[in-house]
């Protein structure tokens, strides 16, 4: 079946099959939105009306872009309202004040963090040196057995 469609060029564009229909598709040529007509005696409908193509997941086809836009621009008015509301200045300020006691805080913890960290290091670097000295012992004893050995050999 052949299909035509209308490109973002505002030119019509025939096919000779659904598989090279899903092509432009897959080669986002076609979106969502796209006017296609089944067939030479078809209605025009949008490309998403026809069942047999499949539009990948991660498509953001453009009713979704508009959307955003959308909830964009009533955000941005919402914002400009909250900032010029002066009940919610004072509750911005208390916030602010709020986030550097925060910062102060987690300055605290982290110097104290150091203070702790340095004292596991030093530990550790103890048990290090006990564990050296301790092999160290080890290996003298066996070589005082080998000499001892050696010498009752030599006898």
């Amino acid at each position: 079946m052949i299909y035509k469609f209308i490109d973002i060029n505002g030119s019509e564009i025939s096919v000779n099959s659904i598989s090279s229909l899903q092509a432009l598709v897959d080669s986002e040529t076609i979106k969502k939105q796209t006017k296609v007509k089944p067939g030479l005696r078809g209605q025009w409908t949008i490309a998403s009306n026809v069942t047999e193509l499949v539009f990948p997941e991660s498509e953001y086809d453009e009713t979704e872009k508009i959307k955003d836009s959308e909830e964009t621009a009533d955000t941005e008015v919402d914002i400009k309202s909250f900032i010029t509301n002066p009940k919610n200045k004072e509750d911005v300020i208390e916030e602010e004040d709020k986030e550097e006691d925060k910062e102060e805080d987690t300055e605290e913890d982290t110097e104290e963090d150091t203070e702790e960290d340095t004292e596991d290091v030093i530990e550790e670097e103890k048990q290090s040196k006990e564990k050296i000295q301790t092999i160290k012992d080890i290996e003298n004893l066996d070589f005082e057995i080998e000499n001892k050995e050696w010498i009752k050999g030599k006898k």
